[in-house]
């Protein structure tokens, strides 16, 4: 939307489902059946097929994408040097020299950091503020962070998200998912709710429990539903139960696609879901709240970014580029939102560099939280970092769940939701493979608890941290 853009201009570019799917829960489903029956040519509207024919464009003609970034770049930062933020601060100088080439003028201006993003968001903006959207999020770290977002933005992102879900599991738009959510604000305070609307059965984690898995699993089988949608720890969560309550279950095998997002996903989840869901593909992708990049994630675990999406960058900390095999911290330029454009943005992620893509993009696995608290901290005050605690193979079968919880320096006590047949040997092995790990670096006591607790947000974490001021680590 350009600046004096009025908002009814915007609204109708507006795709009908992501209309639909704001509306209150019981007005949305009155119109369900209605929205189920428009095609989805009609239905996610304009935007989203314009942006999925030129997604899928840029993939298979690397020369048109590169010239059409290149293009979408010079336009957003022309317009970013118009504003009070970057047309005044130190170091944007080169936004205003507009005989260099774009890529050229992105790569002399200063890195963006989040407190910068924060404090500054309202002067970075293109448009007016009703163009916009105020947003918040803490990301993996607790510290949150203020920006704003195009308001127009929905059908954009799910022309991206639908694509990273087509091509590793054959998802179509009108298939029905199994959607865990944690924050979900049902109707009456139920647990799970049918969203036809959507397409979708929505199921709270915290609902999860090895008692009500039967009856949670018959709602999947009962629909068909062949899609598995929410954050991996629960999706993980959710087939471990499936493997040992019901193991002579065959709906399993039904199961073609595990769509995974918002969480970093790890190779004993991947070999969890491989072995419940035999005959399913896995999704899942890199994608941030601030927009600013979106990368799938292929079989081998290299993330790809989308050239139209954004410009990646992998740096260390020099400021340079990282070779091949060197980790280095992900910054981002987002092509996808004008009003408050994000360049050179610090993620606060790392990750390791794989290869280099059409684009000069770097591909990159093993991606890391750089503030996140997922470390525990020594009896010296530093940070040992839990990279090194995930389990693999035989020794994860005994268990559902695990998780540290730290309240001094230098003592941990692994928390453990053993499965219903878990013998006493397996979980003494689990106790000391994590003695072996950690050994050195801090006491670590065992506990066997019925039920691990999932916090509000739905999201599972391997350390329950309560230590105040911890710092983050670079993994």
């Amino acid at each position: 939307m350009t600046p004096g853009a009025t908002t009814s201009e915007g609204e109708s570019l507006r795709s009908f489902r992501e209309k639909v799917a704001h509306l209150p829960a019981d007005q949305r489903e009155r119109v369900g059946p209605l929205v189920r029956a428009i095609p989805p040519s009609l239905r996610y509207g304009p935007v989203f097929q314009r942006t999925l024919r030129e997604l899928r464009k840029a993939r298979t003609v690397p020369s048109w994408a590169t010239q059409e970034r290149g293009r979408r770049l010079e336009q957003l930062l022309d317009q970013a040097a118009e504003t009070d933020y970057y047309g005044s601060e130190p170091g944007y100088e080169a936004l205003r020299e507009r005989s260099a080439g774009a890529f050229e003028r992105l790569s002399r201006l200063p890195i963006l950091t989040r407190e910068q993003l924060s404090q500054n968001s309202l002067r970075m903006l293109t448009v007016p503020e009703s163009g916009v959207q105020m947003t918040a999020t803490s990301g993996t770290s607790g510290d949150p962070i203020l920006f704003h977002l195009d308001r127009q933005r929905g059908a954009a992102e799910w022309a991206y998200v639908f694509d990273a879900w087509h091509r590793a599991t054959g998802y179509e738009l009108d298939d029905w998912r199994l959607f865990l959510r944690g924050a979900a604000d049902l109707p009456g305070g139920a647990d799970h709710y049918l969203q036809r609307a959507t397409g979708e059965l929505v199921l709270r984690v915290q609902a999860l429990a090895p008692e009500r898995i039967q009856e949670q699993w018959g709602w999947v089988r009962d629909r068909g539903i062949r899609y598995l949608h929410g954050y991996p720890s629960a999706l993980s969560y959710m087939a471990k139960l499936v493997e040992e309550q019901l193991p002579d279950d065959e709906w399993r095998h039904q199961i073609r696609g595990v769509l995974a997002v918002s969480e970093e996903f790890t190779p004993d989840q991947q070999q969890t879901f491989e072995r419940v869901f035999p005959n399913a593909g896995i999704s899942n992708f890199y994608g941030l709240s601030e927009r600013t990049c979106f990368a799938s994630m292929d079989p081998d675990g290299t993330f790809h970014a989308e050239p139209l999406y954004g410009i990646t960058e992998l740096l260390g900390e020099d400021g340079l580029p990282v070779e091949v095999g060197q980790r280095g911290r992900l910054v981002t330029t987002s092509l996808m939102i004008k009003g408050q454009p994000f360049l050179r943005y610090d993620t606060g992620d790392s990750a390791e560099r794989v290869g280099t893509d059409a684009w000069g993009q770097p591909t990159f696995r093993a991606i890391s939280s750089r503030r996140g608290r997922e470390g525990l901290v020594r009896a010296d005050g530093s940070l040992f970092p839990t990279t090194s605690l995930n389990v693999h193979g035989h020794q994860f079968l005994c268990i559902r769940r695990f998780r540290f919880r730290q309240d001094v320096p230098g003592r941990v006590t692994l928390r453990v939701e053993p499965t219903a047949d878990a013998a006493p040997e397996e979980l003494e092995e689990f106790y000391q493979a994590m003695c072996r790990r950690t050994a050195g670096q801090v006491e670590l006591g065992f506990e066997l608890v019925e039920h691990l607790e999932i916090p509000p947000n739905g999201k599972d974490r391997i350390v329950d941290q309560n230590i105040s001021g911890v710092s983050g680590t670079w993994a």
